[in-house]
C-alpha cells in the first residue's frame, strides 16, 4: 500500500524503515518475504533536506545532484554500475588505518545474487567471456578479473511501485519527513518525530536508510539531546567520511587485441552488460602499500585528436562540417583534456594514417552513441582514456558536525577530506600498471600531465559526496564504530542503520550492490528478533495506549 495523504493514520508494523531508496526498498521487500509487516517512511518526492548543509571544501557534490528523494531515492540519479567487494576489503590491512570489518565478506557476498536481481543486473563478480579453466590472476602484478555489471533499469521506482501498491504487508508513506528520534527511559526508540505529525510512536524495530548525510544528521541531533550517546561529540559518529577518487591521469595505448577484447563490454544476451577492469593483485597492494583501485577503458571522444585514429578524425570532421556533431555527441566518450588551438590541423594529420579509409565510417556512426559498443570505436588505434576508481583511506578528521542556528534550524557542516596518501596511491598504481603493461608486452601508458602536475590533477578530480561511506561505521568496539556487526546502533537495541554509511572501508566498489546485499542480511536478522506487531490498530491508537 502507498499512502500519500499526510493526514492518514499510520498502521503499526514489525519494522519501520526511514527511506525508500534502493536499500530501504530491498530491505522492505525481503522482510515481506520473511512474513514481517513493514512501514516505510519517505520524505519525498518534494520534501527538502531536514536542515541546512554547508561544505568546508570544494570537493563535495551538492545535495541537489548527489541525492534524490521519493520512491526509488537516488536510483533516479544512479548510472547502474553494480560492483562486489573484494575479500581484502574486509581484512585488517597494516597499511590502511582503521581497516577491517567485524564480519567476513562471505556474510555479505552470499546475498549478491539476490541484490543483483533486485537491481536488475546480471550475474555479478564473474568475468564476461570466461572460458573453462581460463585464469587471469597475476599474483605479482595486475588481474583482469575485477568486474562491473550494469543494471538494465537503474531507476527502480517504476519497477517496484506496483508491488508496493498491492502489498499486504508493506505500507509506504510519502511526504513523511522524519526530523528526529525520541528515546524512552529504557533507551529504546519510542517514537519518530515527523514533520507536521509530531511524535509518532514506534513500538518495534526502526531502521534508518536515509543516506549517509541524512542518517548522520538524525543521529547527531539525537546525540545533541543525549550527549553521552555514541561516545559523545568526540566519538565515532560523523567521522571517517569516505568516497572514491576517480578521474583520468593517462591514456592507455594497448597493443594486444586479446586484452582489448577482454576489457571491452560484453552482454549476457538478456540486456545485462558487464566488463572487466584492471586491478593490482592483493599481493601487490600489500607489498606496495596501495589502496584498492581499479582501471577501465573509456573511448576518447572523436573530437579529441589525441585518439590518433584517422578513421575517427575523418568521422568527426564529416559530422562537424555537416552540423550534426552537436546533437549526436550528447553523452559520448570524454576527452583527454580541454579543447586546444590547432586541433583541426591535428585531425588532418591523423588522416595521413593508414587507417583513414572511409569504408568503416557508416558502421562506426551506427554505434557512435551506443555505450556498450563504444570500445570498438578505438580498436583501430588502440588508444583509450584510462579511468581510475580508487579507495580512500578512513580518516577520523574527515567528518560532519551539526551546528544549531537561529530559530532552531540546524546546519550540517561537511568537512570531507582527501588525504595525500589517497592521491599518492593513485599515482603509484598508475606507475605500476605502466610497468606491468610494458613487461607483459600489452602496451603502455601515456600521461596527460607531466610528473610534477599529476598530484594536483588527481586532487582536482577528487570530487565525491555521492557514495557517503563511513559516517556511521561498523565496529564491535563502540569507541570505533556506531553500529555493531548486526548494524544495530550501539546502546539503542531497537535502532538499526542500512546503507553505505556503515561500511568501515569502501574498497574500489560502487556501494549500491554491497549496500543492498548488506540490507538483505539485515532483513534476516530483523526477522529473527522482531516480535510480530498487533494485527490491528494504528500508531495513534498505540500512542493512546502508551499514554493511558
Amino acid at each position: 500500500m502507498i499512502i500519500s495523504d499526510g493526514l492518514t493514520s499510520l498502521p503499526t508494523a514489525d519494522v519501520c524503515i526511514v527511506g525508500a531508496g534502493p536499500v530501504g526498498l530491498a530491505l522492505a521487500f525481503k522482510l515481506e518475504t520473511l512474513g514481517r509487516t513493514v512501514l516505510v517512511l519517505e520524505s519525498g518526492p518534494s520534501a527538502p533536506s531536514q536542515g541546512l548543509t554547508e561544505f568546508t571544501a570544494g570537493n563535495h557534490a551538492q545535495p541537489a545532484v548527489s541525492t534524490s528523494r521519493g520512491i526509488g531515492g537516488t536510483s533516479a540519479l544512479w548510472g547502474g554500475r553494480c560492483v562486489p567487494f573484494d575479500d581484502l576489503d574486509f581484512e585488517q590491512r597494516s597499511h590502511v588505518p582503521y581497516s577491517g570489518w567485524p564480519i567476513p565478506h562471505s556474510s555479505v557476498s552470499r546475498h549478491y545474487a539476490d541484490a543483483a536481481r533486485f537491481l536488475q543486473a546480471g550475474e555479478v563478480g564473474l568475468p564476461p567471456g570466461r572460458g573453462g579453466g581460463e585464469e587471469d590472476e597475476d599474483h605479482e602484478g595486475f588481474t583482469l578479473d575485477a568486474v562491473e555489471t550494469w543494471s538494465r533499469k537503474p531507476a527502480i521506482a517504476p519497477l517496484y511501485e506496483p508491488g508496493l501498491i498491492h502489498s499486504q504487508k508493506i505500507t509506504l508513506v510519502t511526504g513523511a519527513a522524519v526530523t528526529g528520534l525520541v528515546l524512552g527511559e529504557n533507551g529504546r526508540v519510542k517514537a519518530l518525530r515527523l514533520d507536521g505529525r509530531g511524535d509518532v510512536p514506534m513500538p518495534n524495530q526502526v531502521v534508518l536508510a536515509a543516506g549517509g548525510l541524512e542518517t548522520a544528521r538524525l543521529l547527531l541531533a539525537l546525540q545533541g539531546e543525549h550527549p553521552a550517546l555514541l561516545g559523545g561529540s568526540e566519538g565515532p559518529l560523523g567521522r571517517f567520511y569516505q568516497g572514491h577518487l576517480t578521474g583520468y591521469l593517462a591514456v592507455a595505448h594497448l597493443e594486444d587485441g586479446a586484452v582489448i577484447r577482454k576489457l571491452s563490454f560484453a552482454s549476457d544476451g538478456h540486456g545485462h552488460r558487464s566488463r572487466r577492469r584492471l586491478q593490482p593483485s592483493e599481493r601487490q597492494q600489500a607489498s606496495e602499500e596501495l589502496l584498492n583501485i581499479v582501471f577501465w577503458l573509456d573511448a576518447i571522444s572523436i573530437s579529441d585528436p589525441s585518439h590518433g585514429s584517422g578513421r575517427l578524425s575523418l568521422l568527426y570532421l564529416i559530422l562537424k562540417f555537416t552540423g550534426t556533431y552537436g546533437w549526436l555527441s550528447q553523452g559520448l566518450a570524454p576527452r583527454s583534456g580541454p579543447t586546444k588551438p590547432g586541433e583541426a590541423f591535428r585531425h588532418l594529420r591523423n588522416l595521413r594514417l593508414r587507417d583513414a579509409s572511409p569504408a568503416p565510417i557508416l558502421r562506426m556512426l551506427r554505434h557512435l552513441w551506443n555505450d556498450g559498443e563504444r570500445g570498438m570505436l578505438m580498436r583501430s588505434s588502440g588508444r583509450f582514456l584510462l579511468r581510475y576508481h580508487a579507495e580512500q583511506a578512513p580518516n577520523a578528521e574527515s567528518r560532519v558536525r551539526l551546528r544549531d542556528g537561529a530559530e532552531g534550524a540546524s546546519t550540517l557542516q561537511v568537512d570531507y577530506r582527501v588525504e595525500d596518501r589517497d592521491i599518492v596511491s593513485v599515482i603509484k598504481s598508475h606507475q605500476l600498471l605502466d610497468e606491468w603493461l610494458r613487461a607483459k608486452g600489452y602496451g603502455r601508458l601515456e600521461y596527460l600531465q607531466p610528473d610534477e602536475e599529476r598530484f594536483r590533477s588527481v586532487l582536482a578530480q577528487a570530487f565525491d559526496g555521492y557514495h557517503q561511506i563511513g559516517l556511521a561505521r561498523m565496529s564491535e568496539d563502540p569507541g570505533l564504530g556506531v553500529v555493531d556487526k548486526e548494524c544495530r546502533v550501539h546502546g539503542i537495541d531497537n535502532l538499526y542503520l542500512a546503507g553505505a554509511s556503515v561500511f568501515p572501508t569502501g574498497g574500489h566498489a560502487n556501494p549500491t550492490l554491497p549496500a543492498v546485499a548488506l540490507a538483505l542480511r539485515l532483513a534476516e536478522h530483523l526477522a529473527g528478533v522482531t516480535e510480530p506487531a498487533s494485527p490491528a490498530g494504528t500508531m495513534q491508537e498505540a500512542r493512546g495506549r502508551e499514554e493511558a
